[in-house]
């Protein structure tokens, strides 16, 4: 489980993004995806045409960034990343986390994160691969802002205020 305790949203979130999510329970934005019930986590996430994620998951406290490149990790490691959007760049760290089967990464919202995924256009995320390599994602930002403020919505509704 991560150290910053968001352990049981990510898992919910990683179960709702499975094959098996209740397909009542998803909303779509533009590119992006809400998903998840209605006493639980709820996700915001778009995906690559390789099938890696991109998104934000909410619970009853707080919201927070996640990122599934589908490469290797250490859980609980720390690793820097570069975020470019249309109007900023600028550079984040992401916590390592494994849930079953999945490794995935948590980014704070906080730095520009959030701004950059009100934004229209893509969002790239660099990120090192060992050996001196670095590897890319490119993520859809169309339908990014509603998804957020309906995942935020949801969140709320589940027991608490939005975070």
């Amino acid at each position: 489980m991560p150290r910053n305790g968001f352990g049981v949203a990510l898992s919910a979130a990683i179960l709702a993004l499975s094959p098996g999510a209740a397909a009542q329970q998803a909303e779509s934005y533009g590119d992006w995806i809400v998903q998840g019930p209605a006493d639980g986590a709820i996700t915001a996430s778009t995906a690559t045409p390789a099938g890696s994620l991109f998104g934000m998951v909410c619970d009853r406290s707080k919201c927070d960034a996640f990122f599934n490149p589908k490469i290797a990790c250490d859980d609980g490691r720390d690793y820097p990343a570069l975020i470019g959007a249309r109007t900023a760049t600028f550079a984040a760290t992401m916590r390592c986390t494994t849930v079953g089967a999945f490794r995935a990464f948590i980014l704070p919202l906080g730095g520009g994160l959030a701004e950059a995924m009100a934004e229209d256009g893509e969002l790239g995320i660099a990120f090192p691969l060992g050996s001196g390599q670095f590897g890319e994602a490119r993520f859809s930002l169309a339908g990014a802002a509603q998804a957020s403020a309906r995942a935020r919505k949801r969140a709320g509704q589940a027991g608490g205020p939005a975070a």
